[in-house]
Parts: structure tokens; C-alpha cells; sequence
């Protein structure tokens, strides 16, 4: 008697469907954080290089490895509190405090996480298994924003946000070609309004 190998079972379609919302919200959780990130790192790149600064950056990069990962855990343990009290204010009564608190610490910690860790990265991808969680992170990522993009809704918005870039190309495209081509018919307008009104006051 034979054993039959077993085929590996397969998710079935109700926890698929159900599992859905879950993958296709962390995806985009994480794509809004990369965004965030970099547009943060765009705008930390244009503060002027004052000497105190460059200093602190230089001081920050010759860390050693688990000296640079305390610094790069600091932002997120320094805004703790900030987070509680925003929490506080929710519950005490003001939302709206409170969202703006989190919203604005949400924006100041992704900002120097994101320039810490430009500062910190060859230090910390030195410790074996930094750089182990770090990759299984990216791949994670990759994954889950695979999956998201595959799907029918997300072609779709695609689709619909360059329509909507294309219209707005084509409108400014048509504002400015009135802008310069337009101005002249009012101006000769005027020219000859001002010759009459010129004749007329030479003719009393």
C-alpha cells in the first residue's frame, strides 16, 4: 500500500476574499509612508547646510552600529508622548486637537526617522540581522504592493488619475496659449480708442 502524497492545500476563496481588504490596506499604508518618506527627505534636502547642522549630520553618520540604531529609534520613543496626549485630547472631548497632534507628529517623526536613517543606513545594514528583518521588510512590501496594483480597481484609479493629469495638461496647455495670444485684440482695441479719443480732443 501506497501512501498518496498530499497536494498542498490552497487558501480557500472566502478567506482570500475575506484576507483582501486587510492586504490591500497595509499596501497602502506602506505606499502613503514611502511617499511620505520621500517627500519628506525632498524638503529636508533643502535646508541650508548651516555649520551646526553639518556637524550633528557628521557626528550622527561615524556612530557605530548599535549606537546608530539608538539614534534611529529615538524619534519614534521621543513622540510617544506626544501620541498619548493626542490620544488624551480625542478622549477628552476634542478630536480635533487630537488629529491635528497626531497628524503633526506623524509628519515630524517620518521626517527625521527618514533622515536619520539616510545617515545611519551603512552602520545599521552592518548588523546581520538589521539587514536580515530589513530585506524581509522590502520584500513584504514588494509583494503586498504587487498584489494591490493587480487588481482591477487599482488599474482603474490608475487609469483615471492620467485622464485626469492628461485634462489638466490640456487645460493649462489651452489657458496659456489664450494668455498670449488673446491679450492682443483688447490691446489694439484700446490703441484705437485711445487714437479717437486723442482726434477728438484735437478737433475741440
Amino acid at each position: 500500500m501506497t501512501d498518496a502524497t498530499v497536494p498542498p492545500r490552497r487558501p480557500s476563496r472566502w478567506r482570500r476574499r475575506l484576507l483582501a481588504p486587510l492586504i490591500y490596506t497595509a499596501a497602502l499604508l506602506l505606499m502613503l509612508e514611502e511617499w511620505l518618506w520621500e517627500a519628506t527627505e525632498a524638503v529636508l534636502a533643502r535646508i541650508p547646510d548651516w555649520p551646526w547642522l553639518v556637524r550633528l549630520q557628521r557626528w550622527v553618520e561615524r556612530r557605530s552600529p548599535y549606537a546608530a540604531l539608538a539614534v534611529f529609534l529615538a524619534p519614534t520613543l521621543l513622540l510617544l508622548p506626544v501620541k498619548i496626549l493626542a490620544l488624551l485630547s480625542i478622549t477628552h472631548g476634542h478630536p480635533t486637537l487630537g488629529l491635528i497632534i497626531v497628524l503633526a507628529a506623524k509628519v515630524l517623526g517620518t521626517a527625521l526617522v527618514a533622515r536619520i536613517y539616510a545617515l545611519t543606513k551603512r552602520s545599521l545594514l552592518s548588523l546581520a540581522w538589521f539587514q536580515r528583518y530589513h530585506d524581509r521588510l522590502l520584500a513584504l512590501k514588494a509583494r503586498l504592493t504587487a498584489q494591490l496594483q493587480a487588481t482591477a480597481l487599482w488599474q482603474r484609479v490608475q487609469r483615471l488619475l492620467r485622464a485626469v493629469k492628461s485634462s489638466i495638461a490640456t487645460l493649462r496647455h489651452t489657458l496659456a496659449t489664450r494668455m498670449t495670444t488673446a491679450p492682443t485684440a483688447p490691446s489694439a482695441r484700446l490703441l484705437r480708442l485711445l487714437r479717437r479719443l486723442v482726434a477728438r480732443m484735437r478737433s475741440k
